[in-house]
């Protein structure tokens, strides 16, 4: 019997990582609340995407995005290194990298995932360029930015709060042009 707990529990512990991995990534905007938490935070995405960065050395960062769920106000963070994709989360008020993270290896990905991966290697601008483009554009400040697969091409999406409401801007990867 406690054999079979502790299988039970050390599956769920494997597993469940590996699902959440592969379940899609809804394209919701923010709540008014979440944006009135973003608009209070003390380090930008921006600043989110450098820390994680240098996390792990010549990293690249495919997706951030600010979340204010579980009572702290955090950028969830996504970068790829060496055939292995890290997840873990900036503090929003201090910069200060929360946990470990967890590392899940390409292969474990899903196709999308995978798809948006080999999007990123041939990208000539990268993440931080992107939404540095996207906040000039939209004269306010990035809450979310990553690589998306959509129709078949893989590009940059980036949302700006300006004055409390979001614009969606999306940017090709290779050639930096707004699409």
């Amino acid at each position: 019997m406690l054999k079979t707990i502790t299988l039970s529990i050390l599956i769920s512990c494997v597993i469940a990582p590996a699902l959440a991995q592969r379940a899609p990534e809804p394209d919701v905007l923010p709540t008014a609340t979440v944006i009135q938490s973003f608009e209070k935070a003390k380090v930008s995405l921006a600043e989110a995407i450098k820390i994680a960065a240098k996390k792990h050395k010549d990293a690249k960062v495919v997706d951030v995005s600010f979340d204010s769920q579980a009572g702290q106000l955090a950028y969830k963070v996504k970068t790829y290194q060496d055939n292995n994709v890290w997840e873990g989360a900036v503090d929003a008020w201090t910069g200060e990298i929360v946990g470990e993270g967890t590392t899940t290896p390409v292969s474990k990905l899903d196709e999308e995932d995978q798809l948006e991966l080999a999007g990123l290697l041939r990208a000539s601008i990268d993440l931080s360029t992107a939404t540095a483009r996207a906040e000039d554009k939209g004269s306010g400040k990035a809450i979310s930015a990553g690589l998306e697969e959509t129709s078949g091409r893989i590009v940059y999406e980036v949302i700006i709060v300006n004055k409390g409401s979001t614009t969606k801007f999306v940017i090709d990867p290779k050639s930096g042009q707004f699409k």
